[in-house]
């Protein structure tokens, strides 16, 4: 996944595996409940998330500290070729816990 735009409290996110109805619902899944998150915008069609939050409860500091888990998901991403969503789906579900923390 690529982070195509990110200014604090917006973030979009674009990929072809967004495209993926299950994998998109999960991702939105794992991110719409954090306290932070204003709106979630997604585009299936062009494979494109927009995430709003509150600046000031999830400053770039903590937002930082997700990093060695979305380099993860980007190269599961990268590798995705549309038949194994298994290994997409857990590391999804293993941000959605570190977020409920």
């Amino acid at each position: 996944m690529n982070v195509s735009s990110f200014f604090p409290g917006r973030i979009r996110i674009r990929d072809e595996v967004l495209k993926d109805g299950e994998i998109s619902a999960a991702l939105r899944a794992a991110i719409e409940n954090h306290e932070a998150i204003k709106n979630i915008d997604h585009n299936l069609r062009t494979g494109s998330v927009l995430i709003e939050y509150h600046v000031s409860k999830l400053p770039v500091e903590k937002l930082m500290t997700f990093q060695k888990e979305l380099l993860e998901l980007q190269k599961l991403c990268d590798r995705y070729n549309g038949s194994d969503k298994s290994a997409i789906l857990l590391k999804i579900g293993e941000l959605k816990e570190k977020l409920a923390l």
